[in-house]
């Protein structure tokens, strides 16, 4: 079953009209899409983020970051991994997508290290802005700008 994202004016919405507030709101979450105003809106009414598109795509722009690479270099971990570390110590939860067993046993291997504050500080910084996930091939607009 294929996720919902709800932007944070229909967070609103929807909590006009439920009874009962959404457990979960999945969106595309990485350090060139990291909606910070979104995720905060989402604790603040007690709903979870999980980020789905975590490691970028396939050829994400993000495989050529000078500082993901060089802080992945260091820690002797793939760049997955360490997007992987950075959403979850942001307290989401992520669900990366691979077809390929070995990068799907490499994304397990998150155990027993971690990324400082300062490493985390160095990706929020990253300056870039783009999603992977676009609306184009659907008949209405359901993906807006960073924060909307």
């Amino acid at each position: 079953m294929q996720g919902k994202y709800f932007p944070k004016i229909e967070v609103r919405t929807l909590l006009i009209f439920l009874k009962v507030v959404p457990a979960v709101n999945q969106i595309e979450l990485h350090p060139n899409n990291p909606s910070p105003k979104l995720v905060a809106y989402n604790t603040s009414k007690g709903i979870h983020s999980t980020g789905y598109s975590c490691l970028g795509s396939t050829d994400s722009p993000l495989y050529k970051d000078e500082t993901l690479l060089s802080l992945a270099k260091s820690k002797g971990k793939t760049p997955q991994q360490v997007l992987l570390a950075w959403g979850l110590q942001k307290g989401w939860s992520v669900i990366p997508k691979s077809v390929n067993k070995d990068r799907i046993e490499a994304n397990f291997e998150l155990d027993g290290w971690e990324l400082t504050s300062e490493e985390v500080s160095k990706l929020d910084g990253l300056k870039d802005r783009f999603k992977v996930c676009g609306d184009d091939w659907l008949p209405i607009k359901v993906f807006f700008g960073d924060d909307e």
